[in-house]
C-alpha cells in the first residue's frame, strides 16, 4: 500500500488526500504538453488523379486570346466536381480569360461597325 509523504501513514489507492494529516495523496495528473500530442497522420495527397482534359485545353484558349475559353472552362469545372480531377485552377483562369476576351473582341467588333458605318 502507498504511504503519505508526510506523515508516512499508509493510505488507500482510492483516497485522495491522508485522512491523518490532510496531505494530497497523489501527485495531480500532468497536463497533456505538446510532446504528449500526437496528432492523426496527414493523409498524403494523391497525385496521382488526371488531369482534366479540358481544363488544359481551356487554358490553352485563354492564352490564345479565344473566348472560347470561358465556355470550355465552365464545362471543365463541372467535370471536376462530379470526377474529382485535378485542374480546378486553370479552369477557373480560363473562364476569366475567356470572359475578358469576349468583352475585348465585343468592344472592338462594335468599334469598328460604328467606325465604318
Amino acid at each position: 500500500m502507498p504511504t503519505c509523504a508526510n506523515c508516512a501513514r499508509e493510505l488507500d489507492p482510492a483516497w485522495k488526500y491522508c485522512i491523518a494529516c490532510g496531505a494530497r495523496a497523489t501527485a495531480p495528473a500532468p497536463l497533456a504538453t505538446p510532446a504528449d500530442v500526437r496528432p492523426e497522420p496527414v493523409p498524403e495527397p494523391d497525385e496521382r488523379r488526371p488531369v482534366n482534359v479540358l481544363a488544359v485545353l481551356a487554358i490553352i484558349l485563354g492564352a490564345l486570346a479565344s473566348p472560347l475559353a470561358a465556355l470550355f472552362g465552365h464545362l471543365a469545372v463541372a467535370q471536376i466536381s462530379t470526377s474529382g480531377e485535378r485542374g480546378i485552377v486553370p479552369a477557373w483562369i480560363a473562364i476569366a480569360l475567356g470572359y475578358i476576351w469576349l468583352v475585348a473582341l465585343t468592344v472592338l467588333v462594335i468599334a469598328f461597325v460604328t467606325t465604318n458605318a
